[in-house]
């Protein structure tokens, strides 16, 4: 019976691997990056970025996995070793990245929603791989995915926290590209909190209507932005808070 053999590979195979699995990310990552700037809140292209984001959460994973095994058949002992070492050291923020992807499958889970944890509730304003920061009245908290496994969350709903809003705008009429030139607008407007970027989708195919979910810094700041946005030629009522 003869011994099984481990795959011979070279540090040229592992190289055109990650340059194939890697591109392909890149590439679904700007595609899906176009659609969030450019979706509707149905249709078509939100279709296609909901099953993109989708794919991407776990093909991230994915592909770190068959990096790691391809780079221990390059030299199995002494790469088994060194990913060992890797993986102990980093065995805490591994827990967390993982547990994000579990957690991030939920699609309520994103920016913008309400979320009351065992030691705070406030509004989720950035997502990164290993845990989320929640803004709360006293300020900016991070949360890590393996304590909201652990200790559980919920989402809120109906209550005020913060300065966040979801607006119901009209395009303006001579705005050749309305999202992109709102948003170019918006960044540059001191009214804002930064720590949450406005996100902006029309809100049916086909017509000029603007859906717009944005934070401002104080609560007074709310009338001077919708003055302002009546002065852009986006007029603009508040839907909900």
């Amino acid at each position: 019976m003869e011994a099984y053999e481990l795959p011979d590979l070279t540090w040229v195979d592992l190289i055109l691997a990650a340059v194939i699995l890697y591109g392909t990310y890149a590439l679904l990552s700007l595609l899906r990056d176009r659609l969030q700037r450019t979706r509707r809140t149905q249709g078509v292209r939100a279709g296609a970025h909901n099953v993109i984001a989708a794919f991407l959460l776990y093909y991230e994973p994915i592909t770190l996995l068959v990096m790691a095994t391809l780079f221990v058949f390059v030299n199995p002992l002494l790469h088994g070793v060194i990913l060992a070492l890797l993986i102990l050291a980093g065995f805490a923020r591994l827990r967390d990245y993982l547990s994000g992807r579990i957690i991030l499958g939920t699609p309520l889970i994103g920016v913008g929603k309400r979320m009351k944890t065992d030691r705070f509730t406030g509004v989720i304003s950035r997502i990164n791989r290993i845990g989320l920061y929640l803004q709360t009245g006293e300020g900016l908290h991070f949360v890590n995915y393996t304590t909201l496994l652990t200790e559980g969350y919920s989402l809120v709903t109906g209550k005020d926290i913060g300065g966040y809003y979801q607006l119901n705008l009209v395009a303006a009429k001579d705005a050749r590209d309305p999202l992109t030139d709102l948003l170019d607008r918006l960044t540059s407007t001191p009214y804002l909190d930064r720590s949450f970027r406005p996100e902006l989708s029309y809100a049916e195919y086909g017509t000029r209507d603007i859906q717009v979910r944005l934070s401002v810094r104080e609560e007074k700041h709310l009338s001077e932005l919708l003055s302002l946005l009546q002065e852009w030629g986006y007029p603009a009522t508040i839907a909900q808070r």
